[in-house]
Formats: structure tokens, sequence, C-alpha cells
């Protein structure tokens, strides 16, 4: 049954009262859109009324749920009010518009820098939410006042930031402290005026004219738990398509200052993007930043993290060589199981380093390598990182192809103490599909035998619709991408689909959703993220 058909079917099980409004929601899945927004003068910069109208154009027409607003001065209840919102406001400057009804004001700190809202979502669930402003010390973004070779200056421009999100973010533990808030996730969203130590990283340098930074800011929330939803959806670094501030003035520094945070094993991130048009003119000086989160019940939890990634063994579509920036893009993802494919083990090619284990480390995961052939000095193969113990490994050889192939299976334990298998691939290349269909074959021998839920990842160099894919979809439940975002190769401009997350038995798993990552430039292939659990 779809989820249009059981909604209509609660429907008339509400309207005929044979079911209690809560019971209906209460297991029906839940998606929500956040944005966080500094409107520009009330978004009034271009006009009294255009520019308010414009505002409340781009939050409906990208069908946003919540809003964390700043510099709301006083359009804020007409925006809700058209919008059809709950308008929560605290002072002139921070806001919180709401399609779901204010429970309670959990607000901290000063008026004009935080506000915050417990919500009633659909289903009795209760979400955290808060709106923040911070300030900085110096101007650093206009024209000719960055001084890339001044590094404590520039940090100090931000220094304000971390100053007052430190006294908030204790106070906001403290006003959540109750045991009538446990377990509920948080939401902090808002303007930070301060860039992330998660963009000006090594790997990425000459995106920040050489400038390598460990903002402060953005470590408070992180090392408390929070995730970052843009980086962790974009995990590749791209300056342009990251920017924040600011789409009105081009010529000034361009850089990601506005963030939207969040805690809490429910939620997990569907999508991210950057809004910075509309159709007449945009509105604000800083472009909205909307993420698309989703509810996971507890019956569903731990929502598992799996990606499939070919490395290239870490070379790059410039033509570089940088196992650090392929492990700052996997980082960024935190992902529990990590499928890799064309990895090297102390081959020549790429300075004889064991990539398997450099990235498990870089990464704090457990790690496996399985070797499809000698190369240059050392190994070519395929290898698993494990954000669990991994119990057992066993490289299930296949038929030799253009190229010898294993697959690797990885026995691997989770907190609940159940087990499960993981299992990567790397299937034959060429367009020929003799061999390729072999491998399948011989692999899925092998799934057969297995006892334990398993999950199976990785290139299978062949499409939909393919005699290679029918054989894992007559076993396995797919991890369907969006039909408008399946292609994952070549990186850059992507025309065929040919990395696949299965999980099999169909009974065993609960498939959330499944997205193909942004990536053009750590390798020529785009990383697959799928969301799954095991069901109760």
């Amino acid at each position: 049954m779809s989820l249009s058909q059981k909604i209509l079917v609660c429907f008339v099980l509400l309207v005929l009262g044979l079911i209690p409004v809560q019971e209906a929601w209460a297991n029906e899945p839940v998606s929500f859109r956040a944005m966080a927004w500094n409107i520009w003068h009330g978004g009034r910069e271009d006009g009294e009324q255009i520019g308010p109208q414009r505002v409340v154009d781009i939050i409906e027409g990208n069908r946003v749920d919540i809003v964390a607003m700043q510099e709301t001065y006083g359009s804020g209840e007409r925006i809700s009010q058209q919008l059809g919102f709950h308008f929560h406001p605290r002072g002139t400057n921070v806001s919180i518009h709401s399609r779901y009804p204010v429970l309670e004001d959990i607000s901290v700190f000063e008026e004009f820098k935080c506000v915050g809202a417990l919500l009633d979502l659909p289903g009795n669930r209760k979400l955290a939410f808060y709106s923040i402003w911070l300030p900085y010390n110096k101007e650093i973004w206009e024209e000719g006042t960055r001084d890339v070779r001044d590094l404590e200056t520039m940090k100090y421009a931000c220094d304000a930031s971390r100053k007052d999100l430190e006294k908030m973010w204790a106070l906001i533990q403290q006003r959540l402290s109750d045991p009538r808030y446990a377990g509920i996730p948080i939401v902090i969203a808002g303007d930070f005026n301060s860039m992330s130590h998660l963009d000006y990283v090594g790997p990425f340098r000459d995106q920040f004219d050489g400038v390598v930074m460990d903002w402060p800011t953005s470590h408070i929330l992180t090392d408390a738990g929070f995730q970052d939803a843009w980086r962790e959806n974009h995990p590749e670094v791209n300056r342009s398509a990251d920017r924040t501030w600011t789409p009105r003035f081009p010529k000034q520094q361009q850089d990601r200052i506005d963030f939207i945070y969040y805690r809490g094993n429910q939620l997990v991130t569907r999508d991210a993007v950057v809004i910075d048009e509309h159709a007449e003119k945009f509105p604000s000086d800083h472009a909205a930043m909307m993420t698309e989160f989703s509810w996971v019940e507890p019956k569903f939890l731990p929502a598992l993290r799996l990606v499939s990634y070919n490395i290239k063994h870490g070379l790059g579509n410039d033509g570089r060589l940088n196992l650090k920036r392929t492990a700052s893009l996997l980082k960024n993802m935190h992902a529990d199981f990590i499928g890799l494919q064309e990895v090297d083990n102390k081959v020549r090619r790429s300075d004889s380093v064991d990539q398997t284990q450099t990235l498990g480390q870089a990464l704090g995961m457990h790690s496996a390598f399985g070797s499809f052939m000698d190369y240059q000095g050392g190994q070519y193969g395929l290898a698993l990182l494990s954000k669990y113990p991994i119990t057992k490994v066993q490289e299930v050889r296949l038929p030799t192809g253009n190229e010898p192939r294993v697959a690797l299976a990885c026995q691997v334990r989770l907190p609940d103490q159940n087990e499960i298998m993981v299992v990567n691939l790397h299937f034959d290349w060429v367009k020929d599909d003799t061999f390729r269909y072999r491998q399948a074959k011989e692999l899925a021998k092998y799934l057969d035998t297995l006892t334990l839920p398993y999950v199976l990842m990785g290139d299978f160099n062949d499409q939909p619709q393919s005699r290679t894919l029918d054989l894992f979809l007559a076993r396995c439940v797919e991890a369907d991408k969006p039909e408008q975002d399946r292609f994952t190769f070549p990186a850059t401009r992507p025309a065929r689909e040919i990395d696949f997350i299965f999980a099999g038995s169909r009974d065993s798993w609960k498939i959330h959703f499944t997205r193909v990552l942004n990536g053009t430039l750590t390798s020529d292939h785009r990383p697959v993220l799928s969301v799954l659990s095991l069901t109760p």
C-alpha cells in the first residue's frame, strides 16, 4: 500500500471515528523542511510590500514547514499570517514561524539573539527548535577588508560569535535538563556570522586563498554531538555552491555563515539546499538554508547510514592524488558503514600507502581490505569501513573477468548485539556483461547461504533492467534512488546509474531513503547514501 493510500485509509477511519487522531498519525512517516534565513531588514530592502511578499513566495514555494528567521524587524506577523503559520517571536530580531503548534516557549539568553519553541509535530512528536543570531567583531567580508596572511585577525573577527554561542548552548542545556525533555531532538538554526571548521580544511584550501582555519564557533555544537545538516548532505567542500553570504553582493567574500544543526537519533537528513533565487529579485543579502528531515520511529532505531563509493584510489578529477580529500568527504557523511571500491594497499601509484588503514584511522572506524590482485608492489581491491566491530571477514572469490574480482563480506556486531553481514562488491567493467553476470551469479549463490540479515553495496558496473541487477532484485529490496537524481557516473556529468545498495532478506529491512550525494572533484564516481533499519 502506498503512503497516499495509507493516509486515505487513516482519514476514512478518522471520519468514522474508529481510531483516535494520535493513533492514526503515530505510525505514519513524518518528514519536515526547516529553513534558516536572515531576511535582511524585515525583507523590506526592496519595498515595504514587495520584499516581504517575496519572502513569503520563497518559503511557500519551497514547502517549508519551520523557519528560523533573523532580522524579522516587524515583518514576522504578516509573513506567518500569509503562510498560515504559528508565529513565535522574541524581541525584534529572531523569530520562529511554524506550520506546527507551539507547545511551550523554551527561549534562553538575550531576546535579540535567541528564541526557542517546543513544537508539536504530527503523532505527538516533540521537537525543540531554536532560531539564533550571533554577532561578529570585525568586518572581513566586504571588498578589501580581509587579509588572508593575518589569520589571528580573521579568527578574532568571528570570535564574538563563539563567546555568545558558548553561553547560549550552556543555557539551552540547562533549560532542557528537566526529565520531561529527555529524548526530544533539537534543531538550532540561524545566522552564525562565522565560517565552519568543516569548510576551511587542508584538502580544499585552494578555494579559500590558501587559508586553513579551525573556526572555533562551529566546534561548539559539533563537539556536543550536533550534525551540520548542510555538510552532511554536501560532503565535498564547494565554496561557491555552499555559500550563504552573499547573493546580493557577489564581489564580497562568499562564505557559508548560516547553519542548521541537529541532534537526536530520531532525525535523519534527506536533503539540504541553498535558496538564493526569486523569479523577480531575491529579497535578502543572505541565501536561505533549507534542510529536509525524516523522523525515524523508535521501533526502527538505530537507523544505519550506508555509503557506497568508488574512490579511484584517491585520484581526483583534477588529476591530483589526495587521500586526505577523500577522508574529508567521507568523514562529513557520518556513515555507519562505507563500502569503498578501487582501493590500493601499498601500491606505488598511490605513494605505497595502506589506504584502508589510513582512511579507517582518519575516520575512527574499523576496517577490512579485500584483494583482487597484486599490483605495483602492493595490492589492488576494495575495502569496508565500519563504525561497529567487525567480527569476521571473508573474501568471496568471484570468476575472473577482465581482472580478478572478490566480494568482501564482513560480519558486524551492532550496539544492540544483533549481527549483520555487510557485503561490498566491484564487478567487471567491460561492456560485454558475460564476465560480470558470472560474477553476479557466484555472489548470489553466496548470499543464498547467509542466515543473517545482510546489506549489499558497491560498483555493479551495470544498469537497471540488466540481468546482473535482476539477480539481486529477485533476492533483495533495492534502496531506490530518487528518479530525478539517480546517476552516479561520471561524477562531473553523471549519465549512468551503476552504483547500488541492496538489503536482504526483504522482510528484514526498512529502507528510509537513498540519495546520490554531490561530489565532482574527489573521484570519478559520486557516493551513494542509504539510511535503513532492521525491522523489529
